[in-house]
């Protein structure tokens, strides 16, 4: 998955600092929820320097208004996530779209040159490359507000290349938090694999780390009706344990060999060693 920053959404939309805020605070919960549901994911953003050439408070370049933001916290974690290069990178740095050809953001009423900005690189991979998930992240109240057909509270960016309409480059997009839990259901179908702590049976495999295909394989050995998978990297074998359910769900974990229990791990797969019991053991044979 790859998540595209949309700094053209910032058309000095907001008339005041507090409505600035507002924005940020909103922007802000779509990251926190992007990394409380998904692991893998990669974050672009436009080269940091170049936001200057974007208003977000009327008549302020995107720094000035940033620096009317008067909560620092606030303005720290907001920094964190656009501009920390351990969280979204500079997809300059990787450009795929060249700058020879012609990108236009298309609705009925106008179209738009968005060439050499994150629409047109997003664009351009996702028309490369469509076998990839790709989503645009725009901040609030900006022009990008056409309706998505099938996902609600969800907007569609149509891009044209080089002015052939026949092939638009429709483009995900969403400006708030309620929209993201409705994208990432359709996606990614979180409802099957998110797990109800206040649940009266046992998580299935899917619903654990062990969903993980690249991770964990399957095996044929079975224990107390579960499947047990094998880690690819360590050859440790886990399963999810059969008789604990709600909160009390977790998955056992042991060594290759079967014959050493390392301990317990939550769903999530953070092995806690404290747990390990030693008259547990599998058969793997």
């Amino acid at each position: 998955m790859e998540i595209f920053i949309n700094e053209v959404s910032l058309e000095g939309q907001y008339l005041t600092d507090a409505e600035f805020k507002d924005a940020v605070i909103i922007f802000k919960s779509i990251f926190d929820l992007l990394n409380k549901k998904t692991k893998q994911k990669i974050i672009y953003k436009e080269d940091s320097n170049l936001f200057v050439n974007y208003d977000a408070i009327k008549g302020s370049n995107f720094q000035q208004s940033l620096n009317q933001i008067k909560d620092k916290s606030l303005k720290l974690a907001f920094k964190n996530i656009v501009f920390n290069k351990l969280n979204a990178k500079e997809w300059r740095k990787e450009q795929v779209h060249s700058l020879n050809d012609y990108f236009d953001y298309f609705t009925p009423q106008s179209c738009r040159d968005v060439r050499n900005t994150s629409l047109a690189e997003v664009a351009e991979r996702q028309f490369q490359n469509s076998y990839i998930t790709y989503l645009v992240i725009n901040f609030t109240n900006s022009s990008f507000i056409i309706a998505h057909p099938d996902i609600s509270k969800c907007c569609l960016i149509s891009i044209i290349k080089n002015n052939d309409e026949t092939q638009s480059i429709d483009l995900d997009s969403l400006d708030n938090q309620a929209a993201l839990e409705n994208w990432l259901e359709k996606k990614l179908k979180l409802s099957k694999i998110e797990y109800d702590e206040s649940s009266t049976v046992p998580p299935q495999d899917e619903q654990t780390i062990l969903r993980d295909t690249k991770r964990f394989k399957r095996t044929r050995i079975r224990y107390d009706e579960r499947v047990v998978y094998c880690e690819i990297s360590t050859g440790k074998y886990w399963y999810v344990d059969n008789l604990h359910y709600g909160k009390a769900a977790h998955l056992e974990v042991f060594d290759k060999t079967g014959q050493r229990h390392l301990g317990e791990a939550d769903l999530q797969g953070e092995i806690d060693e404290s747990k390990s019991d030693s008259e547990k053991t599998i058969n793997i044979s």
